[in-house]
């Protein structure tokens, strides 16, 4: 048994697994008074329920212990994790252990049973793909006994205002608008400048004593101790000389322009291990060094693993404040889904309309603990331009601090109320890369959510059990794939 990529062939024995055969389905019906039997509304597959009886195997005692505790830790999830069978080494089953049984116990083997609860109660085979369409369509069979999820990933040739894929006459999926003769294009958010972490030439270091005045998302710059790592991120090689308060190094670039309304975005990772306390933040100023915006993460309590989500706004002289976001997730102020994990966070401001956005992209490229906040503030001083960013590590005194990384930062111009109804944006360019995911019911360009620019009436669809016949349009402005995994009931 394969259970989240771990062989458990070196820790147990399995004797019997139950719940793989002939699937259960729930009728739901309605029943009329004085007419026999009832009419049938509708079905569903409830949650596959898998029973594995096992021994666990050790060559004493204290092996046998240290075995369940490894079991143990491998069979703590937070999520359904796939799940291989060694008499169905192509399927794969997605769940998780809800509880376990013991029977006996002896000096080197442990007898007992787990079950497995797979809300989804479908298997699935190898992945199919990717696979290239000609001349913007392509034809492909689903092998699978039920509807499969199909991935559309498709690369830009060149500016457009849409991208739609089509099943046969049937279904369509489509974001943005498609072009029209009589309007005008724009583009809404065209960039000013982006950077990815992979050097430090272009940015200066900052003066040391310099006071970046928020309370809360700066401190005081004490020394020029960043470095990149790995040839992808900026990580603090110091943090100067202990002081109490925030301090921490930090770099700074001015932008090719003023920034009006904006769109800002952040990509960071706390790694924190529950051990001290940091943050690491992007400051942006105006041409007089004084903070107009803040974007980052931060972790105040030491002692535990919550990392809260920060967007904030100052009026450049720290008398008033604004938070956008202050975010711990979901789960609360104990939330550690924002610990270990990379995220992107996002501000924009269009007028008098703030809205900061963040989230997480797992291994498998699918965006999660996604969350959006909202304000509006008619204080003229949020609203002076942007000129400058600043990168800052911080630690706070003499308390430890966890690592921390930057891995990207850019900045957009925000067109959004300079547009109108005679005005078609543009969606992506020459190089985006537009993937659609119908499983997760997710859109996204260059790995950002774009479920937004999802038209009306589209719909994210799945591969019929016969061949498939899909086409992209507008033609000759992508280049597409599509991947999928046959399902089985």
């Amino acid at each position: 048994m394969i259970f989240n990529s771990v062989d458990l062939t070196q820790y147990l024995t399995i004797k019997s697994i139950n719940g793989r055969g002939l699937a259960s389905t729930e009728l739901e019906s309605l029943s009329i008074p004085g007419t026999d039997g009832a009419y049938v509304l509708g079905k569903r597959r409830p949650s596959k329920i898998i029973t594995v009886e096992a021994d666990i195997l050790a060559l004493n005692k204290a092996e046998l212990r240290k075995n369940i505790d490894k079991l143990n830790a491998i069979f703590d999830v937070d999520e359904d994790v796939p799940i291989v069978f060694l008499d169905e080494p192509n399927m794969t089953y997605y769940g998780r252990p809800e509880k376990a049984g013991q029977n006996k116990e002896y000096f080197f083997i442990h007898q007992g049973q787990f079950t497995i609860v797979c809300t989804d109660p479908y298997k699935y085979g190898k992945q199919k793909g990717p696979y290239l369409f000609e001349n913007d369509a392509i034809t492909i069979k689903n092998e699978g006994t039920a509807e499969a999820y199909p991935i559309i990933e498709a690369t830009a040739k060149e500016s457009v205002t849409s991208f739609m894929v089509t099943k046969g006459d049937q279904d369509f999926f489509m974001i943005g608008q498609p072009y029209d003769i009589d309007k005008g294009t724009i583009e809404q958010y065209p960039s000013v400048a982006q950077w990815r972490t992979n050097s430090l030439v272009g940015w200066s270091h900052m003066t040391e004593g310099f006071f970046l005045d928020d309370e809360v998302s700066g401190g005081t710059v004490s020394g020029s101790d960043i470095e990149v790592r790995d040839s992808d991120s900026f990580i603090p090689s110091a943090y100067g000389s202990s002081q109490s308060g925030w301090y921490g190094p930090a770099v700074r670039r001015s932008l090719p322009k003023s920034v009006g309304d904006f769109s800002i975005t952040f990509g960071c990772i706390a790694l924190n291990n529950g051990d001290g306390v940091g943050k690491v933040m992007a400051i942006f100023l105006d041409e007089d060094d004084r903070i107009v915006a803040s974007i980052g993460l931060i972790n105040s309590r030491l002692g535990t693993r919550n990392v809260r989500v920060l967007a904030r706004l100052n009026d450049g002289r720290n008398i008033r404040r604004r938070r956008v976001m202050d975010f711990h997730g979901d789960s609360g102020p104990e939330s550690t889904v924002f610990s270990g994990k990379a995220l992107n966070i996002r501000l924009r401001r269009e007028g008098n309309r703030f809205e900061a956005y963040t989230w997480q992209v797992n291994d498998n490229g699918v965006p999660h603990a996604r969350h959006k906040e909202v304000i509006i503030d008619n204080d003229p001083d949020f609203q002076r331009p942007i000129r400058q960013v600043v990168l800052f590590f911080a630690r706070y005194g003499n308390n430890p601090v966890f690592p921390m990384r930057i891995y990207a930062a850019r900045v957009h111009d925000n067109n959004t109320l300079l547009m109108d109804e005679d005005m078609i944006p543009y969606i992506a360019h020459e190089g985006d890369k537009i993937v659609v995911d119908s499983k997760n019911e997710l859109v996204m360009i260059n790995d950002e959510p774009v479920t937004n620019l999802k038209a009306f009436g589209a719909n994210y669809f799945m591969l019929d059990k016969v061949e498939n016949n899909l086409f992209t349009f507008p033609e000759n402005y992508f280049d597409t794939t599509v991947r999928w995994t046959d399902r089985y009931k």
